[in-house]
């Protein structure tokens, strides 16, 4: 017998105790409340880390909202006419978040499928290869924005001493100083980072392709360039889409590496909206407008996610066609 046994018999409850026991162990192994109660420690965690804040943004941006004074004044959509209509920052950001989105994504979508090309193919010291191409990702993005600012600097930066020693160029480039630069460089340290993520996807569809159809197609006189024309491009179309829509919405609300680097400039050639929403809110201290700025980063995502799952079947991504 139980020590609580033991005290229910002796509190002279011991009928209420063996039928609430019971009901107790009726209900863990009901599996629906099994289920619920294994996942409400992490939904709860959830809503606190994410929803709650996410609401408290969407409700602030209705709201005139100094940084200094804790009164919030009811702005309603004053924030978002003034954002659309009479802020000509915002929407220089907003074009600025296309072109470092855009322009990472394609540059990581050839870098990405050249490497699972090649790590595809059979050769010695593959699998050491794979494991090489894996560091980037691993790598902090605070790390990789630092080395890369490092490496691009005009007066010790390997991007200026080695092409002045080939003859390449006359004089050091400053690359992150420059406002036509600038936004380039951005992009080539976030695709080196980045990249891997296209690799692995890739690879993945690149494996699930029969190799029988390579024999097919060479048995009937098909070229290398043939062959990826109408068996490997076939086949990575849905994952480029899929990729395109993924990277491009986080390249599009990406704002660590381009404030490591950058912080915005020169001037404001790589202010893009996090980075523009980061300044309204802690240079003007206007933060109402900014979690203004930072609902419609929200939405993007929102409308991603509704086409992500509207348009794809996540558990058939790796389906050959």
């Amino acid at each position: 017998m139980s020590v609580t046994s033991s005290i229910a018999r002796n509190l002279g409850i011991e009928r209420q105790y063996d039928v609430v026991r019971n009901r107790i162990a009726e209900l863990l192994e009901n599996e629906v409340v099994l289920g619920y109660g294994s996942l409400f420690p992490v939904m709860a965690l959830f809503v606190f880390i994410a929803v709650f804040p996410i609401l408290w943004a969407l409700a602030g941006s209705f709201f005139t909202i100094n940084s200094f004074n804790p009164v919030w004044e009811w702005a309603g959509v004053s924030n978002y006419v003034h954002l659309f209509t009479a802020d000509g920052l915002y929407w220089s950001a907003t074009v600025k978040s296309v072109i470092f989105g855009f322009g990472s994504v394609v540059l990581q979508i050839i870098v990405g499928v050249a490497f699972a090309l090649i790590l595809r193919r059979s050769f010695r010291g593959n699998a050491f290869a794979r494991a090489v191409v894996l560091l980037p990702y691993l790598i902090p993005v605070i790390v990789v924005g630092l080395v890369f600012s490092w490496m691009m600097d005009p007066n010790y930066g390997v991007f200026n001493l080695v092409p002045l020693q080939l003859g390449l160029i006359n004089e050091p480039i400053n690359y992150l100083g420059n406002a036509d630069l600038a936004m380039y460089a951005l992009i080539v340290a976030a695709s080196w980072k980045w990249s891997i993520f296209v690799v692995m996807m890739a690879l993945a569809r690149l494996e699930a392709i029969p190799e029988g159809y390579y024999d097919a197609a060479r048995v009937n006189g098909a070229n290398a360039w043939q062959r990826f024309r109408d068996i490997t491009l076939p086949n990575l179309k849905g994952m480029i889409i899929l990729v395109v829509l993924l990277r491009g919405i986080w390249m599009f609300n990406k704002f660590d590496i381009i404030w490591i680097m950058t912080r915005g400039g020169p001037s404001s050639a790589t202010t893009t909206l996090p980075v523009y929403a980061y300044r309204v809110a802690f240079n003007q201290w206007h933060l109402g407008e900014s979690l203004a700025i930072a609902s419609t980063l929200f939405f993007t995502l929102v409308v991603g996610a509704i086409v992500y799952f509207t348009k794809f079947n996540p558990s058939q991504e790796v389906r050959v066609e």
